[in-house]
């Protein structure tokens, strides 16, 4: 039967191993479930980050509206 999420194998140092079985334990999880966490986590940092680049460019470059009635057409 194929699984209904694709999986995804990757191979990591052993101390980044260590360090997810770790936190697993201490977390009482499955090791694929931290990392899943951390990904998940490091995505969203991504587009926090991507974000705050599109809104730092608006801030430098603004667009003034000369009438509130412009907007509304």
């Amino acid at each position: 039967m194929t699984a209904l999420n694709p999986r995804i194998n990757i191979t990591v140092p052993g101390e980044i191993a260590g360090i997810l079985s770790k936190t697993a334990k201490q977390n009482k999880k499955s090791v694929s479930k931290v990392a899943l966490e951390l990904i998940e986590w490091a995505i969203e940092e991504r587009e926090d980050l991507y974000f705050s680049r599109i809104a730092d460019e608006r801030i430098r470059r603004p667009k003034w509206v000369k009438d509130s009635d412009s907007i509304w057409k």
